[in-house]
């Protein structure tokens, strides 16, 4: 270990005057939202003027007064009317076990306050834009096949009981409480002394009973277990309320204590019924418990409750017990959700609680550190940059190493006082922690003493503080001039100055920092063992980041991504060509992170420009590689979409990315002069007249993109790149794209030309170095399995074998939002052994230096993301209780002012299927106004909620809505018109919904995973500090995945992260080597082969598939060698097709003469194609589709079968 030298004090170059200090009370706005819920789904929702209900009649003065909402004086209590208690609320209530098995039959309700609203409650234009998504997307249907199996509803939807169940150590004379308040209704006819009218009124009052447990009694006998006293009941005449206790020995600890007992505490209501009786006055409504168990000195005697034992625990496990060993569960809940009361990291509860409605505050998880004296840790990017006069910015680098390896000392002594069952995961741990120390050590030494790497680093800290200072602004918007006939820009554009960057820009979060520097060296030095770690080759491991979502780790690989681009034309300066591929999972991410790429790229072109003497006379650029739904993949393509928007056409679609320039916000797309001028609509669909194309131009055949306003540095053009074919012809330094996408190797072999290979299959110039794979997590099940497959292929392409004594091959950095049998994932789809993980888990789960949980000054934790759950099964019905909770959540943050409103205006709902989101759809096309019109009466609001933008964000909407989807997104109300009241979404929202406003979603069903559930809920509440979230999830009583989330509710979100599931990758299965091998095995001979390879698949490229035999062979052997004869099999088997049917085109449509080798999977093609082609993916996700039978052929060429029979003879 290298000597840690004493920190010297250095005062930052930054900015750290912090914005004014918001007024509004987010906090407090989130509570009102939540006590609204409570009181709509659980009760009671006292409202209105008190009334004296304490006579033999109830006497109304005026006949409003019989309708109009109001509340008990004597004492102050609810008054329910128009709606029967147990058709109001749907949480918390125990119904009659001896209820009589006939339909409820509701008692005359007149007297209700409105049936229908006086005027609609969504704007027309709202309600047709929604029925035009219903038409689209259907309005949900019976589903063919769930994964989530729905038991019946028949003993669920009107429970008779709650209980949980916890551990207590019952000795010393320990006593037990069991406490019980809930509220019951009796009927009363209100009368209105002038007409004579009369109406039904519902009386609430409190319930409580309260009964208590010795110590004695419950460890002589298991089973039920009397209270040694007399219950104590109030106001439960009429009502059969029993507290009921179970006790039975605990699971045997290994010491065989006798005083443990695990113990059920439950409240039963066992009134009967009888024929005539109302069920509204038999049951018991807002119910709830709480235990509290103490000894004769008053001390907590309730035990965390036993977990599982695992004969076993693997190294995973054992790490997660050491994380989360001060998240302990206390109870668990059975047909309601457990919670309990305990100080922070303590080892026993105080009491447990059964809650209908639980609510739950995450801890906030921040990159911030903090010095002794209270001073934030930062580095600023400005003297990194050498723009400072005389710092070089290198000492505040060496602060974050120093500090980091301080932090490990001491947790190293800590461990020392570790229970024996940790310490072998803490060692592990801090072995992590201390190779991760070592490398920054060497990544900072690198940088002291290689001049290129020195440079280049500058240069890169340059790039992304320009970046950075330019970013995030809107679009500087156009207007037409009408004397001067042309458009000009509102706001003349001023560049922010890099030396005092505005107050959030301009410096690194030290983990970003800390990650670059650690991988610095293996991302430029070809040959970068590690210096401390024998055989520990840093260039092959591949680094993966794992920070929570809005930590900042799209910062860190853009960093890493300009040292290596500005290393590479250091030292070649000719050496163009791509050197970073950066791929992601969805089509919103890409799109969305491109944008924020190209304004780096821009950057780094605009320093190359004065900097031509060093990095070379050839442009940075960024390119994007999508599919055609979302760019234009050929020129013509591009040329007739750049017509229809310069022509004005209706249907014309905007598929070229870029809404505004990288550089300096200017706007880019269709701006029509009509805003401006009030002119008339065109005829026949377009308008040429009154439609201008801002920032392309067509010239030398292709679209070019360039900003619009002239006075930009990139006014004649952008070193952006959105079609396929100018990619291809001049590969871009950065290419952005989805994973699937490489599934087109197999079809397009001028793609060749992004790993630096020409049409001649020589290389031309170095491969891409860099691989950057964000969202890792994702890759899983069916779609990890194919982009394993086809990684043979990329890795292959990317490898630089132009010193044989020595290939290169590329480094991969990846982030993710889980970290669950990471090294497994990785092996699988990289076939590399290696794998670090940053930043590396400390002792606990808060606490990992460069990620902390957030506390404010008194230590106390800061407040987080709060997570509330509903389930209702006394509603009877899903969507009923959907139309509740989004009616209360939006008619509630109508009453704040525009300030207060801004976080939870908007609506977010995610569906776990668009069957769902279907079916939910209609709901607001009237319920959900009729529904919020009620609660505006109910609740005597002064404002009503009225829906006006209602938006679908799902994988169906087409590639050029999504920006403006997004756009809209960002709409602040008060200041800008008609912001998103609900926006409906998918799992497409998992990744690249990167809106801070938004702080309020619904989670309509436990979503199929944990990791998903985790992206999904954080894409709400990023600016924590002032506006943390509210996440609502609405539990299904009918399935029982979703009752089990929501009874350990509190267990489950406390050690969230700790609960995902461990992801598979198997790219050598044979369903795997089915679907894609033959695609493989064609992708690298189109793109490794020559001339003749490239164009036609005969004669049989024997050398080239030998090769990548080969490559398939070592993988297996690394990744899954039990399967190393179904791949052998499988290989002949295509060998064997591949030679026998001799096919003379790769490819050609079904209309065809003679059947080319590949035919597009999931195409029609005759059935003589069935026999003789292969169909070939040109997406990896098409293994999701639905499948068809297949007929099997009976019969078999015959030189098929001698092809394969030597094949294997020879193997």
């Amino acid at each position: 270990m290298k000597t840690i030298k004493k920190i010297k004090k250095i005062t930052p170059q930054i900015n750290t005057a912090q914005p004014d200090t918001p007024k509004t009370d987010h906090i407090a706005n989130r509570n009102r939202m939540v006590l609204a819920l409570r009181r709509e789904m659980m009760g009671p929702a006292p409202f209105g003027r008190p009334v004296d209900c304490s006579g033999d009649k109830i006497i109304c003065e005026n006949i409003e007064s019989l309708y109009n909402p109001n509340v008990q004086t004597k004492p102050y209590n609810e008054i329910l009317k128009g709606e029967s208690p147990h058709r109001r609320y749907g949480v918390g209530v125990l119904y009659p076990a001896g209820k009589l098995n006939v339909e409820d039959e509701d008692p005359d309700e007149s007297g209700t306050m409105a049936e229908t609203p006086g005027e609609e409650g969504i704007a027309k234009e709202c309600l047709k834009n929604l029925e035009k998504i219903i038409d689209t997307i259907g309005s949900g249907g019976p589903e063919k096949e769930t994964e989530d199996f729905d038991i019946s509803l028949a003993n669920l939807a009107r429970p008779c009981s709650m209980g949980i169940s916890f551990l207590a150590e019952l000795k010393d004379d320990c006593s037990i409480t069991i406490t019980a308040k809930g509220g019951r209704y009796r009927r009363r006819e209100a009368v209105h002394t002038r007409s004579g009218k009369t109406a039904l009124w519902w009386l609430r009052s409190n319930v409580k009973i309260t009964a208590s447990f010795k110590s004695e009694s419950i460890l002589k006998k298991n089973g039920i277990i009397q209270p040694d006293v007399m219950p104590v009941a109030v106001n439960c005449d009429g009502l059969n309320i029993r507290i009921e206790l179970f006790s039975r020995p605990a699971p045997s600890d290994g010491e065989g204590s006798s005083h443990l007992r695990l113990l059920t505490a439950c409240i039963v209501n066992r009134t009967c019924m009888k024929q005539g009786d109302s069920l509204d006055e038999n049951c018991l409504f807002q119910s709830r418990f709480i235990v509290k168990a103490l000894d004769c000195h008053g001390a907590d005697v309730i035990h965390p409750y036993p977990e599982p034992e695992l004969r076993s625990a693997n190294e995973e496990e054992q790490s997660l017990r050491l994380l989360y060993r001060k998240s302990l569960t206390f109870a668990t809940g059975h047909g309601c959700a457990a919670d309990w009361d305990s100080q922070e990291g303590a080892i026993h509860a105080s009491a447990v609680k059964a809650v209908p409605f639980p609510v739950f505050e995450t801890a906030s998880i921040t990159p911030q550190i903090f010095r002794e004296d209270g001073s934030e840790l930062l580095v600023s990017m400005t003297p990194l940059a050498g723009l400072g006069e005389k710092d070089n910015g290198m000492s505040s680098l060496e602060e974050v190493v120093e500090r980091y390896g301080l932090w490990i000392v001491k947790k190293e002594k800590e461990v020392q006082g570790l229970p024996a069952e940790y310490t072998s995961a803490a060692r592990l741990h801090l072995e992590q922690c201390r190779r991760c120390h070592e490398r920054m050590l060497d990544g900072l030494s690198y940088l002291k003493t290689d001049k290129e790497a020195a440079k280049a680093f500058q240069l890169a800290n340059h790039a992304i503080l320009l970046q950075q200072i330019r970013s995030f602004r809107e679009s500087r918007t156009p207007e037409w001039n009408e004397g001067q006939k042309r458009i000009l820009f509102k706001n003349k554009f001023i560049s922010p100055d890099p030396c005092n960057p505005e107050y959030g820009r301009g410096t690194w979060r030290p983990f970003q920092i800390a990650f670059i520097l650690m991988t610095v060296r293996s991302c430029s030095d070809d040959s970068s063992p590690d210096p401390f770690i024998k055989g520990y080759d840093n260039r092959n491991t591949v680094e993966l980041i794992w920070f929570p979502t809005g930590g900042g780790k799209t910062e860190a690989y853009l960093g890493l991504t300009a040292f290596a681009l500005f290393m590479r034309r250091m030292k070649n300066k000719e050496d163009t060509g791509t050197h970073v591929l950066m791929r992601y999972t969805l089509r919103l991410l890409t799109a969305q992170q491109f944008q924020r790429a190209a304004g780096l790229i821009c950057a780094m072109e605009a320093l190359r420009r004065d900097n031509e003497d060093l990095l070379g006379p050839h442009e940075y650029s960024i390119g994007i590689w999508l599919g055609g739904d979302t760019t234009p993949n050929t020129r013509q393509e591009a040329i007739q979409q750049y017509r229809k928007l310069i022509q004005g056409w209706t249907d014309a679609e905007y598929n070229f990315v870029l809404l505004r320039c990288p550089w300096c916000g200017a706007q880019i797309g269709s701006f029509d002069i009509r805003q401006n001028t009030g002119r008339g609509r065109g005829s026949r669909g377009r308008n040429q007249q009154n439609t201008q194309l801002l920032g392309l131009d067509q010239r030398n055949n292709t679209i070019v993109l360039h900003c619009a306003d002239p006075d930009c540095s990139f006014s004649k053009k952008l070193p952006v790149y959105v079609i396929d074919e100018d990619i291809y012809e001049k590969p871009p330094s950065l290419v952005i794209g989805t994973v699937d996408k490489f599934a087109m190797l197999a079809w397009k072999p001028e793609a060749s030309a992004l790993f630096g290979i020409g049409p001649d299959g020589k290389r031309m110039t170095s491969p891409p170095g860099l691989i950057i794979q964000d969202e890792l997590h994702l890759i899983t099940g069916p779609l990890g399995s194919m982009a394993g497959l086809y990684e043979t292929v990329i890795e292959q392409l990317c490898i630089d074998r132009r010193n044989p004594a020595r290939p290169v091959r590329p480094k991969i950095i990846s982030s993710t939002a889980t970290t669950r049998r990471y090294k497994e994932q990785i092996k699988g789809l990289y076939a590399r052994k290696d794998a670090a993980l940053f930043p590396p888990p400390g002792l606990d789960a808060g606490d990992s230096f460069f990620g902390t949980y957030a506390r404010k000054s008194d230590g106390t934790l800061h407040r987080g993301r709060l997570y509330a759950g509903i389930n209702a099964p006394g509603l009877g019905s899903v969507l009923t209780t959907n139309v509740r909770v989004y009616s209360s959540l939006l008619q509630a943050c109508e009453q704040f002012d525009d300030a207060g409103k801004d976080p939870w205006m908007t609506l977010l709902v995610f569906f776990n299927s668009l069957r769902e989101l279907g079916s939910n759809l209609t709901l607001f096309q009237a319920d959900v106004p009729e529904k919020i019109f009620r609660l505006s009466n109910q609740t005597l609001a002064a404002k009503r909620r009225f829906l006006n933008n209602i938006k679908e964000l799902t994988g169906r909407i087409s590639s050029s809505e999504i920006p403006g989807a997004l756009q809209e997104l960002e709409k602040v109300p008060g200041k800008d018109p008609y912001p998103v009241d609900v926006c409906l979404a998918s799992n497409i929202i998992e990744v690249g919904i990167d809106v801070d406003r938004l702080s309020l979603i619904c989670v309509a069903g436990q979503p199929k995973t944990t990791a998903q559930y985790i992206q999904v809920t954080g894409r709400i509440g990023r600016k924590w500090r002032e506006r943390p979230g509210l996440v609502v999830t609405i539990y299904s009583p009918g399935k029982p995945r979703d009752r089990s989330h929501f009874e350990k509710f509190r267990s489950y979100h406390e050690r969230l992260y700790a609960q995902v599931e461990p992801s598979s990758v198997t790219p050598f299965t044979s369903p795997a080597l089915k679907r894609a091998l033959h695609a493989v095995m064609v992708a690298y001979v189109r793109q490794a082969g020559g001339i003749q390879e490239k164009e036609k698949p005969s004669p049989y490229p024997a050398a080239l598939i030998e090769k990548i035999i080969e490559l398939m062979k070592f993988r297996i052997s690394i990744v899954d060698p039990q399967e190393n004869i179904n791949l052998i099999n499988a290989i002949n088997e295509r060998i064997a097709e591949w030679q026998a049917w001799n096919s003379t085109e790769w490819s050609s449509g079904p209309a065809a003469e003679m059947p080319s080798l590949l035919r597009y999977a999931g195409m029609y093609y005759p059935d003589m194609w069935e026999r003789v082609s292969w169909p070939t993916p040109t997406s990896m996700r098409s293994v999701d589709a639905e499948c068809m039978p297949e007929i099997t052929q009976l019969y078999l060429v015959d030189n098929i079968n001698e092809i394969r029979e030597t094949l294997t003879d020879e193997t």
